[in-house]
């Protein structure tokens, strides 16, 4: 039977690709991972590390078991955070994946407040488009999405959504930082600064634009939204963005928030979501509770629930 310490020393180096690397991550003697090694190639009766001059490659067997390693250590940190939760502990990690434009206004203060009411609970925030946090809450590798204009799929559930509209956002001297509204048509005038096309407030931008017969065409394309925010800093371009990503920028008055004309741009959808069929721990669940009810607050329109 393969041990639980021997898969962990595996995926470690099959995640680091150095034995060295992933000793000093595991804060043991490198040649106890390669006896933990040998000794898996031993029950699986084939090689899984190829050694070269350019470091450590997995063979196909090691791919394999990389793969399923990843998965069945997952599964085992949730058994051990339901187990946690029967005794009352309050332990475990939340894994969410979200859009960059929700920390600051959203994820950052929701999370400090969970941190002081849970000290014990842990956080990975991963930075993503809407698409691969479909593909993370299918793979196990997030717990918890939040992002923008979530594609619909039968086994994503969406628990919470909110409606944000989207402003014209530019530096303080720029010439439409004056204007009451701005309609796409008078920005497509100007340089504008967007998100790459896998966002969905790209998309949303260009099905508008593409309405109104208007060619909208980026001068930065920026997936970073620091790097679209230091770009307007600069007086570079415009960005469109729900005034929630740029709200610490525009109170400081570094940046100026426009909105955009009635009916020019659909509103932006902001959507919490999990996996369908995964069982949630405690800490997910209280997460997903502080998360709904702040989206609540930043709703445009009325609160919506999903089953």
């Amino acid at each position: 039977m393969i041990s639980g310490r021997a898969l962990h020393y595996f995926d470690t180096v099959a995640r680091c690709r150095s034995l060295r690397q992933a000793a000093a991550k595991l804060h043991i003697a490198p040649t106890a991972i390669s006896r933990q090694i040998d000794l898996l190639e031993h029950q699986m009766g084939a090689p899984l590390l190829e050694r070269g001059p350019n470091g450590i490659s997995l063979t196909a067997a090691g791919e394999l078991l990389a793969a399923q390693a990843q998965h069945t250590l997952r599964d085992l940190e949730r058994v051990q955070e339901h187990i946690a939760d029967l005794k009352g502990l309050r332990t475990g990690r939340v894994r969410l994946q979200v859009a960059e434009g929700v920390v600051a206004g959203l994820l950052a203060p929701a999370l400090t407040d969970m941190s002081k009411r849970y000290p014990r609970l842990n956080f990975d925030i991963g930075i993503a488009s809407a698409g691969h946090v479909v593909e993370a809450l299918r793979l196990g590798t997030a717990d918890i999405g939040l992002s923008f204009f979530m594609p619909r799929h039968d086994d994503i559930l969406i628990l919470e959504s909110a409606r944000l509209d989207h402003h014209a956002v530019m530096a303080v001297g720029h010439p439409l930082a004056g204007a009451q509204e701005v309609t796409l048509a008078r920005l497509a005038e100007h340089r504008v600064i967007l998100p790459g096309g896998a966002f969905g407030v790209r998309q949303a931008i260009e099905r508008s634009a593409h309405r109104a017969g208007i060619k909208l065409m980026p001068t930065f394309d920026a997936a970073s939204l620091e790097t679209q925010k230091s770009l307007a800093l600069n007086g570079a371009g415009v960005l469109v963005l729900p005034p929630m990503a740029v709200a610490r920028e525009c109170r400081q008055g570094e940046l100026i928030s426009v909105p955009l004309a009635a009916d020019e741009l659909e509103p932006a959808r902001m959507d919490l979501c999990v996996f369908r069929h995964r069982t949630r721990s405690f800490a997910v669940e209280a997460c997903l509770t502080l998360l709904a009810e702040a989206l609540q607050t930043h709703d445009g329109s009325t609160p919506s629930t999903t089953d």
